[in-house]
């Protein structure tokens, strides 16, 4: 069986730079607005689809139910989020809603995505551009399995700006 090393190199920039993303966005995160992974990704998904439960919101974000209960307690507590009046068909579930202060959360968070992504695409000109986003639409599908982890993908897309009709992840159904 023969290595081919430089498709070995190149698989490993590509987790290298996988991580760094993230590294950097969490980072981003932290410094700008004082909150960790999961709280942006709370925020940004109750300001994507107000409304949510806390149920639904679990799943979205990949946390136990009593780690999002946590969670929502602390931003509740925090004045980012409001627990609103029961969902249809079911009295006991409230809907999660942002208060002013989290909906300015929620854009600075976005903003704050932005510009990670930003410095990286930076670097590229028109066409690299295009030939990266070709080969990212080519490539997702393959790292999101169909069910619960399609939506966790997107935790922390900004969705005001995805075309959904070319979505890798949504043509997966």
């Amino acid at each position: 069986m023969t290595v081919d090393r430089e498709k070995l190199r190149l698989e490993n920039i590509f987790g290298a730079l996988s991580l760094a993303l993230v590294d950097k966005m969490e980072r981003a995160f932290a410094d700008e607005t004082g909150f960790g992974p999961s709280a942006i990704a709370a925020i940004i998904q109750i300001g994507t689809e107000p409304g949510l439960t806390i149920e639904t919101l679990r799943k979205l974000i990949a946390l136990s139910h009593s780690a999002t209960v946590r969670l929502v307690d602390q931003l509740v507590t925090e004045n980012l989020v409001l627990r609103a009046g029961g969902v249809e068909g079911d009295k006991r579930a409230k809907s999660l809603q942002l208060t002013d202060t989290g909906r300015t959360l929620f854009h600075k968070s976005l903003a704050v995505r932005r510009a990670v992504i930003h410095r990286a695409f930076a670097t590229l000109d028109a066409e690299e551009t295009q030939q990266l986003g070709r080969l990212a639409e080519k490539l997702l599908p393959t790292l999101v399995d169909l069910g619960a982890d399609q939506d966790v993908v997107c935790r922390v897309c900004d969705q005001g700006v995805c075309d959904q009709e070319r979505c890798p992840i949504t043509f997966m159904t």
